[in-house]
């Protein structure tokens, strides 16, 4: 038999627990849960479906299958098996975290990029949650790395019926209520559903940089303080109240006694007791203005840090904006150089790199020109110093260098020129 523990009738006593007081093996985390509107599973969720739906987020798992020998997640870990008792289904993923049951969940648009390198902008579903990264190493991929994510619904929930779109001709599942039953960690080979759909690392949204725990402590409880003072204020208690009402009392009795009465009239001693009810509206009314003085001391102190930390985000904002540009003007550059090299190319061969190359990195612009020179056959084996054209390396140089393309051991070599190389070698 179970041991018996009966609760007295003396009332709990809580712990006031802080909200950032949590386990310190978890790790937060922030999900792109699925966009709006059509995706490629052929199934169509509207703004108003998705709000309703994010009713259901707060306390979803958040599981994965892990394969030891791959070092990665997999996909969602179904297993069929068919035996004597007929077809039945296995799920091998495990809880690796939770959104949490006051996490935050709201939509946000994200740039993405189609199988074609088009952009589109996609409005995401996005929430909170938390990760066992003490309890499982693999859990860190989330964090460190970022993995692709997948949603599930629960079946006996599901409602919706089919569409045709007049524009496409393609049928689509208008989901009409869902709920979630759990988010699924992706291995990084995996393709999601929904092509952005991720568990990462908090962001923080795409406005926003990412602060150290103490600056968010430190704003977490002065949001919390200034929306208290707003709200008419803490009641502070005067340190010694009891005492501050006696000198006051014992004040207002010596100023009674020292006044001089008529000439004739007898000067009378005044007695104050406890129960004078002038003195003790008086003494009231003056604890109070203390009160509310305190409060608009407190108040203004809050408002004066609250805009030293607006400032100094405002500054952080602004620095961080200024070395992605300038990155981005460093990348820029190091890419026209790369395609600039390829000068034995046309600007019609090279002209959806140029007006891409945003979205190709270099090895990728280098790869694509490679292969254009080897379907284009360009000569490497002629000497090309009757050429007019010269690299931007070559006129600084003022010399022109020549390169075999059967001949591509020597150290001084390109190394674009190398995989080109390999590229037409594989091709034969």
């Amino acid at each position: 038999m179970m041991h018996q523990s009966i609760a007295t009738i003396d009332s709990p006593e809580f712990i006031n627990l802080q909200p950032l007081e949590i386990n310190p093996l978890m790790s937060s985390c922030e999900i792109k849960v699925l966009y709006l509107g059509e995706n490629r599973n052929h199934s169509y969720i509207t703004k108003e479906v998705a709000t309703e739906m994010a009713k259901t987020l707060r306390g979803a798992p958040i599981v994965g299958y892990y394969k030891e020998e791959k070092e990665d997640f997999r996909d969602h870990g179904e297993k069929i098996i068919f035996d004597d008792e007929g077809i039945k289904f296995e799920c091998l993923t495990k809880p690796y975290g939770f959104v949490a049951p006051d996490a935050k969940v709201w939509f946000q648009k994200f740039e993405d990029t189609d199988d074609f390198g088009n952009k589109i902008t996609r409005e995401y579903l996005m929430t909170t949650g938390y990760l066992w990264t003490g309890q499982y190493e693999e859990a860190k991929l989330a964090m460190e790395e970022g993995r692709p994510q997948s949603m599930e619904l629960d079946d006996e929930t599901l409602d919706g019926h089919w569409s045709t779109n007049n524009n496409t001709g393609m049928d689509f599942f208008i989901i009409n209520d869902a709920i979630f039953s759990k988010l699924c960690i992706l291995g990084e080979d995996v393709e999601p559903c929904f092509e952005g759909s991720s568990i990462t690392a908090p962001e923080v949204s795409k406005n926003f940089t990412k602060m150290d725990n103490d600056f968010k402590r430190t704003l977490f409880t002065m949001m919390k303080d200034l929306k208290q003072a707003l709200k008419g204020g803490y009641k502070m208690e005067l340190e010694d109240e009891n005492v501050v009402k006696t000198e006051v009392t014992t004040e207002a009795v010596s100023e009674q006694e020292n006044i001089e009465v008529s000439e004739g009239e007898a000067v009378e001693e005044t007695v104050v007791n406890d129960d004078n009810t002038n003195n003790s509206v008086n003494v009231e009314t003056e604890s109070n203005e203390v009160e509310k003085v305190e409060e608009n001391k407190d108040y203004t102190l809050l408002e004066q840090e609250l805009n030293n930390l607006k400032a100094s985000y405002a500054e952080m904002e602004q620095k961080y904006q200024e070395l992605i540009a300038f990155k981005e003007t460093v990348d820029n550059e190091k890419k026209d150089a790369l395609i600039n090299s390829f000068y034995m190319l046309s600007e019609e061969d090279k002209k959806d790199v140029i007006e891409n190359k945003s979205n190709y990195s270099l090895d990728e612009i280098e790869a694509k020109l490679s292969v254009i020179c080897v379907r284009k056959k360009v000569n490497f084996d002629k000497d090309d110093s009757d050429k007019n054209e010269k690299t931007v390396e070559e006129v600084e140089n003022n010399e022109i260098t020549t390169y075999n393309l059967n001949n591509t051991v020597s150290t001084n070599v390109p190394e674009w020129l190398k995989a080109l190389k390999n590229t037409r070698d594989n091709k034969e």
